[in-house]
């Protein structure tokens, strides 16, 4: 007794050969030698099948298996595999002898010894599956089980395609058979009306009328319950609806019970199966009908031929497809497209690793008078030269060859594989309109297939990367605004398409969009975000529609998005924002109130600006003062902001009457202002005379150029703040052209008459 992993093995050295026996008692086994009695054993046969990949392999049913069990050295000291079950006892009751193994007999399970290096004995489901990687060579005609009477029976039918009767229905003159085959369903008695309407049918299948073949073949079904049940019939409206690419009925009429485990069946359901992708189970059903395609009339064999050696290629049977290539070329030349045949050559040296030969047959058939195959030698010459990395074919010639492709030929795996291929060459050459147009057009014409999927995901990370790295900084914004509103159904799902979301807004404010940016804005909040988040971005929204004149939308983003519990640097973003809403909509107190407790300069900023809207006059100067601090001090001349606080405080002094106030400014700042741009407007606000029509009206207009920048300077202030939580600056509007005033203009206009109101006025509140 010995142990070999999960295995224990008890030899057994038996004088002579007795018969010997395993008995299954339930809850034992029993060994027995001679002739007891017991319950018969039952016995196993292989049987040949195919796999997946449609190799062949050989398939011993045993129910109850618990494993396969490889033993170092078996009883001719080879390595030996054992198939292990439980009860009822099954036994192998004879040898088998294949080429490459053996089967020994058992008392129960199965032994398999094997005689080539790769062979593969795997447990299935109820069954030992033994093969190898390209298939074993088996001629299991030897195993097959006994058959007796009807089963017998079943091998002699005739086949269900009679190729000498399609033969003998291929005629020139269609229209005259046809009217004859007619006036026989006329004529002919109810009992032979349905076998003259199969006729019929059949007549104009073989002579390529698919659609007439329908009609009579549906009235027979449809009128003869026997019909419905006949083998032929069932077959032939299999066939013509796979030669019309209707899978769906074809494979529900091949599901028949009468025809389903035919393998001339199983050759159509291959054909099927091919033009689905699916090249392994494909493989499979040709070759269990092998035989009965060698008889069949050559047009339908040449068209699944055809099939065939591109599922051989699909699934690098190289072997099958040179045998396919070979038949093909022995059929007559009128039933096979001859350019198509040199582009399966083609293909098989590119497959055999022959790039030299193969890209020399596929430059002929450019210029194929067949278009498809035309296309087809196009893409598949890209995809070598791309592939072996070679230079034959030029980058520009690349993109014309698969732009020709995708125009000449619509539909099938040829239009899907060219759209992939000039997708990934439009994105690395960031010809992203392009990309996009055609992931589209691919996500169109074929919404199902694999290919379209892999592009969908590619073209989304795509777009993902162009709109959240650098390479958003490198596209004009205009062209990355339409490439965003064109494809938005490339937007990422989740945190990503919200961040890119983000990103395009704050575009749209650079640009002035501001209406479209709040639209974008506005969508997050109510459609796709929560929480914290939620209100972050409501504080971004609502500092856009503070820069679009909408302070009442500002508060309404800010009062639907109020939350208790927020990050305190959140909190105090929106409360500036709300403040400011509230000033620009006059109710200036409350705004004071918000900002009573807090300090800083952003909050000195917006608190001046407050005072300056609502018009308090004193406390603006003396804010706007505030915010100069020392800058009078030394020799560094004033910012643009610094003059700007300077002339607000100025104008706000002398509309509060305030002198003393008024002159501290201009004793600070007479000098320094002499110095800039502004030096005469401030020499006259300082020495306005409220008293004078003239001086009133110039100092509205004064009044109105100080605060124009009022809202920028407080969202510059914020900016620098609340970075995370700003929009981008706006992009500002040329400003119309004027003439400037000539040096010795004339002074101010004459005043209006006694009693007109002023041309200007300061700035109304909540007009900033």
């Amino acid at each position: 007794m010995s142990r070999e992993g999960k295995v224990v093995l008890v030899r057994l050295r038996l004088a002579g050969q007795p018969l010997t026996r395993l008995f299954d008692d339930a809850t034992t086994w029993t060994l027995a030698f001679g002739e007891q009695g017991g319950r018969p054993a039952q016995p196993l046969a292989p049987t040949r099948t195919n796999d997946d990949q449609g190799h062949t392999v050989v398939a011993v049913p045993l129910r109850g298996m618990t494993g396969v069990h490889w033993l170092e050295a078996g009883p001719s000291g080879l390595p030996m595999a054992v198939a292990t079950a439980t009860g009822p006892v099954r036994v192998t009751a004879k040898p088998y002898q294949f080429v490459e193994f053996g089967l020994l007999p058992t008392a129960h399970g199965v032994v398999v010894m094997p005689r080539a290096d790769d062979l593969l004995v795997r447990a299935g489901t109820e069954q030992v599956r033994i093969g190898r990687s390209g298939g074993l060579t088996v001629s299991l005609d030897v195993a097959a089980p006994d058959k007796t009477g009807e089963a017998k029976a079943a091998d002699v039918r005739t086949p269900l395609l009679d190729t000498e009767q399609w033969n003998s229905l291929v005629v020139d003159a269609v229209r005259e058979q046809e009217r004859a085959l007619m006036r026989e369903i006329v004529g002919a008695s109810r009992a032979r009306k349905s076998d003259t309407r199969l006729t019929l049918a059949r007549f104009y299948a073989a002579n390529g009328l698919l659609p007439e073949a329908k009609g009579p073949l549906t009235a027979a079904m449809a009128d003869d319950p026997a019909m419905r049940t006949n083998r032929g019939a069932l077959f032939l409206k299999g066939l013509i609806a796979a030669r019309m690419h209707r899978h769906k009925d074809a494979i529900d009429a091949f599901d028949a019970p009468a025809i389903k485990d035919d393998p001339e069946t199983g050759l159509w359901r291959a054909l099927i199966d091919h033009r689905r992708g699916r090249h392994a189970p494909a493989m499979a059903g040709f070759r269990r009908g092998d035989a009965m395609l060698d008889g069949y009339p050559v047009d339908l064999q040449a068209e699944l031929r055809l099939a065939k050696v591109r599922s051989a290629l699909a699934t690098q049977d190289m072997t099958a497809a040179e045998r396919e290539v070979g038949l093909l070329a022995g059929l007559p030349p009128d039933v096979v497209n001859q350019e198509e045949l040199e582009l399966l050559r083609a293909m098989l040296d590119d497959a055999a690793g022959k790039p030299d030969s193969a890209l020399a047959a596929y430059r002929p058939l450019f210029e194929a008078r067949s278009r498809p195959v035309a296309a087809e030698a196009q893409l598949r010459a890209v995809k070598l030269v791309q592939a072996e990395k070679r230079a034959d074919i030029g980058p520009d010639e690349i993109l014309a060859r698969l732009e020709t492709v995708s125009i000449i030929w619509r539909g099938g795996e040829l239009e899907i594989e060219a759209l992939a291929e000039l997708g990934r060459l439009y994105g690395d050459a960031q010809r992203w309109r392009d990309a996009f147009m055609v992931a589209r057009r691919a996500s169109e014409t074929f919404p199902e297939h694999p290919l379209t999927r892999r592009m969908q995901d590619e073209t989304a990370q795509r777009f993902a990367d162009l709109f959240t790295g650098p390479g958003l900084d490198k596209l004009p914004r205009i062209e990355a605004l339409a490439l965003f509103y064109d494809f938005k159904d490339f937007l990422p799902i989740g945190r990503r398409g919200d961040e890119i979301t983000l990103l395009l807004a704050d575009r749209l404010i650079g640009l002035d969009l501001l209406d479209q940016a709040s639209e974008i804005l506005r969508y997050q909040i109510e459609r796709r975000l929560s929480g914290a988040a939620r209100s972050t971005v409501a504080a971004r929204l609502a500092m856009v529609n503070l820069m679009n004149g909408k302070p009442a939308e500002a508060i309404r983003a800010l009062n639907s998005t109020r939350l208790v519990e927020l990050p305190a640097d959140v909190k105090r973003a929106r409360l500036l924002l709300e403040a400011k809403a509230l000033s620009d909509l006059s109710r200036t107190d409350q705004a004071l109130d918000l900002l009573e407790v807090e300090q800083g300069p952003e909050i000195d900023r917006l608190r001046a600006d407050i005072y300056w809207t609502g018009r308090r006059w004193r406390e603006a100067g003396e804010s706007h003062e505030r915010l100069l601090a020392e800058s009078w001090r030394g020799e560094t001349l004033l910012t643009d902001g610094q003059r700007a606080d300077v002339m607000r405080a100025a104008i706000s002094y002398v509309m509060s009457d305030e002198a003393l106030s008024l002159d501290r400014l201009r004793s600070k700042f007479a000098s320094k202002m002499a110095q800039s741009s502004d030096a005469r407007t401030f020499a006259f606000v300082t020495g306005a005379n409220r008293t004078k029509a003239a001086d009133i009206r110039d100092m509205a207009r004064a009044a109105a150029a100080a605060g124009a920048d009022n809202l920028s300077d407080f969202m510059q202030a914020y900016r620098e703040r609340y970075p995370a939580y700003s929009a981008a600056p706006r992009q500002k509007k040329p400003e119309a052209s004027a003439e400037p005033p000539a040096p010795d203009a004339p002074p101010p206009p004459t005043p209006a008459a006694a009693g007109a109101a002023p041309a200007g006025t300061p700035p109304a509140p909540g007009r900033s």
